[in-house]
């Protein structure tokens, strides 16, 4: 990913410790997680079900819990660790330069298609 464009995501201090938020970069969701002082930035898109993961809960060891079904992801690499999911989350590339974070948007993404309908009768 090292030919990718960098983007000014945030200042470095604006995740404390223990924290996520999103952020929006060309139109897509990235979050940025600040787990024991270390930040990372992944798709902010569940892989299971359409929800963001940034409204879900950050969990010891690193992991990122979905708030619609509990599914839960690797900080650092994205991996699916729990069902429902199975497929991981993109993760960007970062950089910290002069106090500044700045993203490199991995070119995988999350496919979100239509929502299924229900079945009647």
């Amino acid at each position: 990913m090292t030919d990718q464009q960098f983007h000014r995501l945030a200042p470095a201090d604006a995740v404390p410790p223990g924290e996520m938020k999103q952020y929006t970069v060309e139109d897509r969701p990235v979050a940025l997680v600040n787990y024991e002082g270390e930040l990372y930035a992944f798709e902010d898109i569940c892989t299971h079900q359409f929800v963001h993961l940034t409204e879900g809960e950050l969990l010891p060891g690193g992991k990122v819990k979905c708030p619609l079904h509990g599914a839960t992801f690797d900080v650092a690499t994205g991996e699916a660790k729990s069902l429902p999911a199975v497929k991981g989350v993109p993760v960007h590339e970062l950089k910290v330069e002069d106090g500044e974070v700045y993203v490199a948007l991995n070119p995988e993404r999350v496919k979100t298609g239509k929502r299924r309908r229900r079945r009647t009768g």
